[in-house]
């Protein structure tokens, strides 16, 4: 999902029968505590380790995994995040 939606559900989202509503009140819970968060909207363009951890959840059973080692490629996209390193993405039109 495109994190400006993923944004306005956990923000605005207070509908416990809405799909995504129980998930968006556990995220709220979260932000009332005293803590400082920030939540902003970053393109995927500039976060590939959060796209390629996206991506790779569609491969495993729904629930929680946890994970003791880094896949080595989840390591090579945190270290182009973290450098600032930009990259294109191609995107096949179906359209002619």
């Amino acid at each position: 999902m495109d994190s400006t939606a993923a944004i306005d559900i956990a923000l605005k989202c207070l509908d416990d029968d809405h799909r995504h509503g129980i998930l968006a009140r556990q995220i709220q819970v979260l932000l009332n505590r005293d803590w400082e968060v920030r939540i902003s909207h970053v393109y995927r363009e500039a976060n590939f380790a959060a796209d390629f951890l996206a991506n790779r959840g569609h491969l495993v059973d729904f629930g929680t995994h946890r994970f003791n080692v880094c896949d080595p490629e989840l390591g090579r996209w945190l270290l182009y995040d973290i450098m600032g390193i930009a990259h294109d993405r191609s995107i096949i039109s179906l359209m002619s």
